[in-house]
Order: structure tokens, then C-alpha cells, then sequence
């Protein structure tokens, strides 16, 4: 609880609003831990009238003792709102408090489930406007996780978003990465999603302090797969009796030739691809995922794959290019196809992106920002957790420059150059 408890109530009469006929106002000063707010309590006396060290209407008349009852039915009003606030909260101010007394009760807490289930809806309402499905789906699978959790640890379905603190963030992600099975990167991804619902909380004036302080929610870097030209070769090489599997093989392979992740190789439409058979072929669209422009110039093998599924020329602008199987049915058979082409690596389709990155471009020399451009990144950073420069790519560049300084013309030191070197 808060250190700091002083509360005291002080009514006074504000001589600046005297009435016509000489009445002012009775008001009740408020004083908690130093902030001070006053309100008027609705009665008026002469100046004469009042006693400034006792705080009520002089005299004993029938009028006073009305008067000054109802002054001290207003203290014990105020002194139960006092009380009822401090079960919601350590933090009275005297807004708060003035307000209650009026009856508008703002310092009642909300229910962090109740303001997750407001923000997961009004995200939802933004689907293909400014947000993806996919994102509505992480932050209300995060929520469950969330309620799941004070089901089991706290035998409740909500709690006050003023109970959400250090000690209660912690435990979530020991359950997180225990019985939910989350890797340390998981795990800090719901993490971040739950400070999105206090850091809402906090800017809506329903939380004062931040209960995320000290808690480090940096995600760990991750190395990434990706296949080797050996292992592309033997995929491209790869042919099978099962139609279905010789459909993943080309799907993987395209993306592995353009970089394009799975949902964005799903809603490829003609109006995309632009060009024509003298000046080649590009793939010009928008990600999926970010928004980000994606600009691809397609090479002979990706383009094969195009003419293998469609003809170009036969479509109308909005269909599609590939007829792509579900994402869960091109990483099942994806597995299937490593274990054939003797690929010991987990593939899924996201494995053809950081390919291309790596292998397909960076390996051969085309520079970090021409990726970028061509993933759709909107910065060099996120490019980089993509495409790494491998043993093989330093090991040539090495040879390179040992060419270089193996070539250029070196100094020829002899007895005298030395010998006039001055000793210090």
C-alpha cells in the first residue's frame, strides 16, 4: 500500500461568491496526501454566521442544528466513499473521491479480461481495413491463454486490473513456458500482448503504474533454416508418382525463386504479374502481412512453374495464379517431401522465404537492400533476420580480397629504410 495516508476534510465558506443578499457558499475542501480539490455541498450562510474554527453555523436555532446535521451527514458520506475507494485502489486522489460523493463512481476497477474482450473486439472490426485476421487471432489466443490461467492458478475467470502485477506477470510466464509448452520466444510474445491491455489500462486512467517495469521482453534471435543449392537441386530433381507431392515440391520452389510467403503466394492474382515475354516478367503486389511493396523479378524457374498451373494471357486480372493447397496440408506434405529428398532439416513453408534471402540472393551477391525491396520489408532489420552471411559467402570474399592484396604492388623494406626509422 501507499506510504503516504494523510486524508482530512475542511468545510469553509468561499466569501469571492456571496450572494445578493449577503449569503455565501459552504464548500468542502478535500486534502489527501497533499492534493487538495473542493466542491460545494449545496448550502449557504452569512459571513456572520459562520464559525471559521469549528466549521459550522453559530448559534443553537432550529435553523443551525439543521444546517449543520446536514454538514456532518456530508463528512460521513465522505469518509464511507473514502473507505469504499481504498478497497479498490491505494491511490485515492481527491478527484476521485469528490466525484464519488457526487455519485459518479470513476475508481471502480475494471476487469482486465472485460478490457481485453472490448480491445479483441473493436480489433476485429478492423479485419482488412488496418489489421490481418492473423493478428486479430493472436491477440484473442493470447487472452484465452490469459483467462485460462486464473482458472487454474487463481480460481477466477477475471480479476481486477489493479491485481495484474509483478508478481502475478511472473507466474503467467513460468505457466507459459511450463504447462503451455511455450518456447522462451512464445512465451514473450503473449507476454507482450497482455502489456498491451495494461499500457490501455494505464493510458484510460484505469491503472497508475506500469507492472511490466523490470520485466525484459526481448525476444531472443532465432536461426533461422534454410536449404543449400545442393538441397534445392535435389528437390527440383525430385519426382514422384503422388501428384499431390510433385504440386508442394513446385509451390516451395516458386517461393524459394521470389521470396513470397505462403499467404501471399495464396491470394497471388494476374493483375500482379506484369511484363511480357521480351522484357520479362514481374511480380508487383502488397504483403499480406505488413502492407509492404514487394517488387520481383521473375526468373526462368518460377516462371515455369506459372506456366506449368495457368496461361497468362487466358486470365482476368483477379484470378488466381496457383492453385495452392491449405498452409496445414503444404507443411504435412512438406515433411514428407524432406524425408524423400533425404533433407535432414524441419521443412515448412516458410523455410522457401529465408531460401531465398539466403541462398538464392544474398549467396549470390545481391546486396541486403535489394532483398529488402524485393521481401517487402519496410527497413534492413527485419531483412536481417532473414538473410545471413554464411561460412561460404565470408570464405569466398576472403579469397577475393586475399586476390586483391595478393596483386597490388608492397613496400620492399631494406637494411637502410630500417635503419633510418627513428627509435623512440
Amino acid at each position: 500500500m501507499s506510504s503516504r495516508t494523510s486524508f482530512g476534510l475542511t468545510f469553509y465558506i468561499n466569501r469571492t461568491r456571496e450572494r445578493k443578499n449577503g449569503e455565501c457558499p459552504v464548500m468542502l475542501r478535500i486534502n489527501i496526501n497533499g492534493d487538495r480539490i473542493a466542491l460545494q455541498v449545496h448550502r449557504f450562510v452569512k459571513p456572520e454566521n459562520w464559525d471559521p474554527a469549528r466549521y459550522v453555523m453559530k448559534g443553537r436555532t432550529e435553523e443551525a442544528r439543521v444546517f449543520n446535521n446536514y454538514l456532518e451527514a456530508v463528512r460521513l458520506k465522505a469518509h464511507t466513499k473514502y473507505n469504499e475507494l481504498l478497497t479498490y485502489t491505494d491511490d485515492v486522489t481527491p478527484q476521485m473521491l469528490r466525484d464519488a460523493i457526487l455519485g459518479v463512481n470513476t475508481a471502480k476497477s475494471r476487469q482486465i479480461i472485460e478490457i481485453w474482450e472490448e480491445y479483441v473486439a473493436d480489433l476485429k472490426k478492423l479485419i482488412g481495413k488496418e489489421i490481418t485476421y492473423a493478428t486479430f487471432q493472436k491477440h484473442n489466443t493470447a487472452k484465452n491463454h490469459f483467462q485460462a490461467f486464473l482458472q487454474e492458478k487463481c480460481s477466477c475467470t477475471d480479476i481486477s486490473i489493479k491485481a495484474v502485477n509483478y508478481q502475478l506477470i511472473q507466474k503467467y510466464s513460468i505457466y507459459l513456458k511450463t504447462e503451455k509448452g511455450c518456447g522462451y520466444n512464445t512465451a514473450v510474445k503473449f507476454l507482450q500482448n497482455l502489456k498491451t491491455v495494461t499500457r490501455l489500462s494505464i493510458r484510460s486512467g484505469w491503472l497508475l503504474k506500469d507492472p511490466f517495469n523490470g520485466i525484459n521482453l526481448t525476444l531472443k534471435e532465432v536461426d533461422r533454416p534454410y536449404l543449400t543449392e545442393e538441397e534445392i537441386q535435389r528437390l527440383i530433381e525430385f519426382n514422384s508418382t503422388f501428384e499431390r507431392l510433385n504440386r508442394v515440391r513446385d509451390f516451395f520452389i516458386f517461393s524459394c525463386y521470389t521470396g513470397l510467403a505462403y499467404i501471399d503466394v495464396q491470394k497471388l492474382k494476374r493483375a500482379e504479374i506484369e511484363g511480357n515475354d521480351q522484357s520479362g516478367y514481374w511480380i508487383r503486389t502488397r504483403r499480406k502481412k505488413t502492407g509492404g511493396r514487394a517488387n520481383i523479378p521473375l526468373l526462368d524457374i518460377p516462371m515455369s512453374i506459372i506456366r506449368n498451373y495457368c496461361q497468362l494471357e487466358l486470365l482476368d486480372a483477379e484470378d488466381p495464379i496457383l492453385p495452392i493447397l491449405s498452409n496445414q496440408k503444404m507443411n504435412a506434405y512438406l515433411k514428407e517431401l524432406a524425408d524423400l529428398c533425404h533433407i535432414q532439416k524441419q521443412l515448412s513453408y516458410h523455410v522457401a522465404r529465408h531460401t531465398f534471402a539466403t541462398t538464392v540472393t544474398m549467396m549470390n551477391g545481391v546486396p541486403i537492400e535489394t532483398v529488402s525491396k524485393m521481401l517487402g520489408h519496410k527497413n534492413i532489420h527485419s531483412t536481417q533476420h532473414y538473410a545471413r552471411i554464411v561460412d561460404k559467402k565470408v570464405g569466398d570474399d576472403m579469397k577475393l580480397l586475399a586476390a586483391k592484396l595478393n596483386g597490388a604492388s608492397t613496400i620492399q623494406f631494406n637494411k637502410t629504410n630500417v635503419e633510418q626509422i627513428p627509435i623512440i
